[in-house]
């Protein structure tokens, strides 16, 4: 590369040339980061996206352990309810 005191002795279309050369270089990058911020973006707001879904499935989650909960206890009730039906109907 040039140091500064090699670009100051450059003719005249020499520095043209190795200007347009860095304005190309400063929009090449700059597309380039551009770019690469929108897939930054894009991927924070599809991550954003999975853990507001991760919260409404474990949500979801806990509603279904609870209402197995309920339905267990249902069942044990009613088994319990069968047997005693049954010791009285022995006993007839």
């Amino acid at each position: 590369m040039y140091s500064n005191d090699d670009l100051k002795n450059l003719s005249e279309e020499e520095k043209k040339r190795k200007r347009h050369f860095f304005q190309m270089q400063i929009v090449i990058l700059d597309s380039d980061n551009r770019k690469i911020i929108r897939e930054k973006e894009r991927l924070e707001a599809e991550l954003r996206a999975m853990k507001n879904e991760m919260k409404r499935i474990r949500l979801n989650k806990d509603e279904k352990e609870e209402e197995i909960k309920k339905i267990t206890f249902k069942i044990t009730k009613n088994e319990e309810e069968l047997k005693r039906i049954r010791k009285k109907l022995n006993m007839l």
